[in-house]
């Protein structure tokens, strides 16, 4: 199917780096630009995490109430985190932050609701910012890697899909570094790097590529994890997994709206 993207635009001469969470975003979204692209159906062809960078797991969580902060930090996270080593082989795995969206409530300005930006989460700099979790607990990695985790639990699966672009097919020169403030503050639930006022990250943005080819897994259920890597220390250089949300135009407007939770896991290796 084709959808519409939403890239940053190519910087000009002169102009700033780019940052987010200092004041409020502009609903017309002017430093962006849409551009219509194919997305293929990642459940025909076989997809890594070394290679395309995503997978699809199969995972029956215990949660009753993905909106219950209490019950996703006590028994989601050490869901998660065991489905992480797992896959990985790490010798430690921290779960530091989770996101609930709700698309019928992001409407009424309750809730976050589906990021239609393409982007990845972190950029090389990222060792920088874990580096006084690596202080607490006296860590030297040889490798460090980040992995997020997303899931929808709403019931048709089918609204505001997510999608995943082939790190393959991702170079140095579209991506723009960019400043994140406010990081783990109020939207998000962050145990182990954020104070009450969050704190900066550097993300990637990224200018559109003929070369970007994306994917997604249509009609995702609740039983059904998307793992993508957003970081990984022994790449050099370091392509990310880019990912945004995108409507579906042939999707029906009766369909349930898109709910949703995403984890991030840190993944130390000795």
């Amino acid at each position: 199917m084709k959808a519409e993207f939403f890239y940053r635009n190519p910087l000009k001469k002169g102009e700033p780096k780019p940052a987010f969470g200092v004041k409020e975003p502009d609903p017309d979204r002017p430093d962006h630009k849409g551009f219509m692209k194919e997305v293929f159906n990642a459940r025909e062809e076989d997809h890594s995490l070394t290679e395309s960078g995503f997978i699809l797991l199969n995972h029956k969580s215990s949660i009753t109430d993905f909106y219950d902060d209490k019950e996703v930090t006590e028994i989601y996270y050490d869901e998660m985190a065991n489905l992480v080593k797992k896959q990985t082989g790490a010798a430690q795995v921290f779960i530091v932050s989770h996101i609930t969206r709700n698309e019928a409530e992001a409407a009424e300005g309750k809730r976050l609701g589906a990021h239609r930006l393409v982007h990845n989460d972190f950029t090389p700099n990222f060792k920088q910012t874990i580096q006084p979790l690596l202080d607490e607990n006296g860590s030297n990695p040889s490798r460090i890697t980040v992995y997020n985790l997303w899931r929808r639990f709403d019931e048709d699966g089918m609204d505001a899909p997510f999608a995943l672009c082939d790190s393959r097919t991702v170079s140095e020169k579209e991506l723009i570094p960019t400043d994140l403030f406010n990081y783990g503050k109020e939207e998000e639930k962050t145990e182990t790097l954020a104070d009450e006022n969050g704190f900066t990250v550097e993300i990637y943005q990224s200018m559109n590529s003929d070369n970007h080819k994306w994917y997604f897994y249509p009609k995702m259920n609740r039983d059904e994890v998307v793992m993508f890597k957003t970081y990984d220390s022994n790449e050099n250089p370091f392509m990310p997994t880019l990912h945004s949300a995108f409507d579906d135009l042939s999707c029906d407007s009766k369909v349930s709206p898109r709910e949703s939770i995403e984890v991030r896991a840190i993944c130390l290796f000795d």
